[in-house]
């Protein structure tokens, strides 16, 4: 009975995370305004299913990938080398309507970044919300990644909360999102 729900919250997760911006190797801008507005006409477009809410729809998706990202150091001179995984486990959340309530994406994101025979790992986990009104945020370890040894080379960790596409407010250090590359820890 609620499968229209679930079937436009899926896509709309799918097209979300197509769009979102990754922070990390070859990221490039943010939160896009049409990647917010596909959502909140997501939500306006789902027909109620229940006169109660029914228990959250949830689901995974897993990706390994390698390649070499020849962007994300550029303005340094070099490429650099990753290998990355990433586990996205997803919930649906209904409204007593029937409508979608909010969608809750939990990130476990893994890569060895490697260049001039130096290698950086980062390990983050975080949980990204978007609702049907186009707002989303993000909560948790967005990047933290470390080097040779036991160094600390970045880590952003909190929350960023958009609205319209924008940021309306980051709490927390969040040096990768503002614009600090992790370069300089893969420099020959």
């Amino acid at each position: 009975m609620f499968a229209l729900p679930v079937a436009a919250a899926l896509l709309l997760l799918l097209i979300v995370r197509a769009f979102v911006p990754r922070r990390r190797p070859g990221a490039r801008g943010r939160v896009r305004s049409t990647v917010l507005a596909t959502l909140g006409m997501a939500g306006l477009m789902v027909v109620p299913a229940a006169a109660w809410a029914s228990p959250p729809y949830h689901g995974t998706f897993s990706s390994h990938e390698v390649f070499v990202d020849s962007e994300v150091c550029a303005p340094e001179g070099f490429s650099v080398d990753v290998v990355q995984d990433e586990v996205l486990a997803f919930r649906v959340f209904f409204a007593p309507s029937g409508a979608v309530a909010f969608v809750a994406v939990h990130v476990d994101y893994r890569a060895v970044i490697s260049a001039n025979g130096h290698t950086i790992v980062e390990r983050d986990t975080w949980m990204d919300t978007y609702y049907p009104d186009g707002s989303a945020r993000t909560v948790g370890n967005t990047v933290h990644i470390q080097g040779q040894g036991p160094g600390l080379v970045q880590h952003d960790a909190g929350q960023i909360v958009f609205v319209d596409g924008s940021v309306q407010a980051i709490h927390g250090p969040h040096p990768q999102f503002e614009g600090q590359s992790f370069c300089f820890a893969l420099l020959p």
